[in-house]
């Protein structure tokens, strides 16, 4: 196993997680995003965008 050193550790990968990991990048520090689930979190996966994703495509 080795051993990993961050700056910054991102816990969940929802709306905000990405955006923060990539403000530390800019800033010079490594940050990890660790996430549970699917990368994206609820939003993106299960929640709004699956469903309008759905609606569209079903009033075609």
């Amino acid at each position: 196993m080795t051993t990993e050193l961050f700056d910054a550790i991102v816990v969940g990968s929802g709306q905000a997680g990405p955006a923060i990991a990539a403000r530390c990048s800019k800033e010079g520090l490594r940050s990890a995003v660790i996430e549970r689930g699917h990368f994206g979190g609820t939003y993106v996966n299960v929640g709004c965008v699956p469903t309008m994703w759905r609606l569209q495509v079903s009033s075609c």
